[in-house]
């Protein structure tokens, strides 16, 4: 397996609100990308918060002691909540981040994912690319109950505006999958600072005319700030 992840501001930002962090156990490789929300800097605290806790809570608890995998990753995310909500109570602010975690599970051939908001994981294979989450937004809620049909969702005016978010409340709902392992595959974790600016078919090209983990993030990148760079850009690219 080899990494790389790639954070950029954007063109238009002040601030980059995304954050990112990965960390291995055992047999297993966890990432987390993150894209935090609030006002002045409560946004980057709260990305940056998530990333931490993840990753601190897969260091210092034992794996054997959930009932799986998805559970381990789940609790480590609960934990993350749990971390940004008391920071966002403390200050009487209203501060939230997406999150998508990803463990590489080599016992088993496994991937293991589990996110919360519209940042995304694709899976690049066969030449393919799939997307693998599905954005917990207004526009898929509005969709999925007959309110707007997908060709007009594009030009809806809340397009930006998610539906669940990590830090925003005491509890949060997670969605989580577990899918296949097979070598050569290519895994993406991105904010939508890269999918708001780069089509899925363009993502799919880059991804097919770059071998190396680097030059797939960067590429990525580079597209993203070329299309418009309106929001930060986070880019973990995974390959098998």
């Amino acid at each position: 397996m080899k990494f790389s992840s790639i954070s950029n501001i954007g063109k238009l930002r002040e601030t980059n609100e995304d954050s990112y962090s990965n960390v291995s156990i055992d047999n297993y490789d966890f990432f987390i990308v993150a894209d935090g929300m609030g006002g002045h800097s409560d946004g980057e605290l709260a990305s940056s918060l998530a990333s931490k806790s993840f990753t601190e809570f897969i260091e210092n608890n034992n794996l054997g002691d959930y009932s799986s995998v998805t559970d381990f990753q789940e609790k480590a995310i609960i934990y993350a909540n749990e971390k940004v909500y008391h920071i966002a109570s403390k200050k009487e602010e209203k501060m939230g981040t997406t999150v998508v975690c990803l463990c590489l599970d080599y016992k088993d051939n496994k991937y293991h994912i589990s996110h919360i908001g519209d940042s995304r994981l694709y899976l690049y294979r066969d030449g393919q690319i799939s997307q693998i989450t599905k954005d917990h937004s207004l526009v898929n809620e509005l969709i999925d109950s007959g309110a707007l049909k997908e060709d007009e969702a594009e030009n809806f005016i809340n397009k930006s505006a998610i539906t669940r978010a990590v830090g925003i409340g005491p509890d949060v709902n997670i969605d989580s999958k577990t899918i296949e392992m097979i070598d050569s595959d290519v895994i993406l974790i991105v904010t939508d600072g890269l999918t708001n600016e780069v089509s899925t078919e363009k993502i799919k090209e880059i991804i097919s005319e770059n071998s190396d983990v680097y030059d797939i993030s960067n590429k990525l990148v580079e597209a993203a700030n070329q299309s418009g760079g309106r929001d930060n850009i986070t880019v973990t690219t995974v390959k098998i």
